[in-house]
């Protein structure tokens, strides 16, 4: 009986091709990237200015939004006693603190960051409203782990008996391997249909 087996498992072929290791991964489909909606513009491609907070304008940076400066030549008085004559400031025209010339007396200035836009192409997705990745799931190698397969054969042997058998297949085992697993699957699918036969079948030691 033992003579058996073995003639069996030798004749015996698993007919299935060597199963590769890794897999493509079905995250990234293999490229070893993903794509996530931009966390910092929300998916809007835009971002709100931080420096004027959508306000477009800002406070001019030369009266600090007093519409007005003090003139550095007569110190705001307008101009300079000098003896017993009042003699008005030729910078300020004796104004003291004339219009601001930088904001025109609006006290404001267009934001410089948004250029008055109130918002910002997203320096993080660039417009695209979505940022790459490295794949979290294959660590951006574009593979993963292939797991166990279940591969079905179907046989007929010289003696007339045939059959179906299914076996786990792990993608690390060798080639010999996998042919011994299926060999070793139909030879003890013969051997219970031997038994349902009425065939006596030595226990297996």
């Amino acid at each position: 009986m033992k003579r058996l087996i073995l003639s069996l498992a030798i004749i015996l072929t698993a007919g299935i091709s060597a199963q590769a290791q890794t897999k493509e991964c079905d995250n990234c489909h293999g490229s070893g990237l993903e794509y996530r909606t931009c966390a910092f513009c929300k998916g809007e491609g835009y971002r709100e200015c931080d420096f004027c907070l959508g306000k477009k304008i800002v406070r001019c940076n030369m009266c600090q939004g007093a519409k007005q400066v003090t003139c550095a030549h007569c110190n705001g008085r307008g101009g300079t006693k000098i003896k017993d004559e009042w003699r008005e400031c030729q910078w300020c025209g004796g104004q003291g603190t004339p219009e601001c010339e930088e904001c025109k007396g609006t006290g404001t200035k267009v934001c410089w960051k948004c250029k008055g836009e109130g918002q910002y192409v997203c320096n993080q997705c660039k417009g695209d409203k979505v940022n790459q990745w490295q794949c979290h799931v294959c660590g951006g190698t574009g593979k993963v782990k292939a797991q166990s397969q279940t591969v079905t054969s179907t046989y007929t042997d010289d003696n007339g008996y045939s059959g179906t058998v299914q076996v786990q297949i792990d993608p690390n085992d060798s080639e010999q391997e996998k042919m011994r697993k299926l060999a070793k699957a139909r030879v003890q699918h013969r051997l219970e249909q031997m038994k349902k036969n009425g065939v006596k079948v030595p226990s297996q030691q």
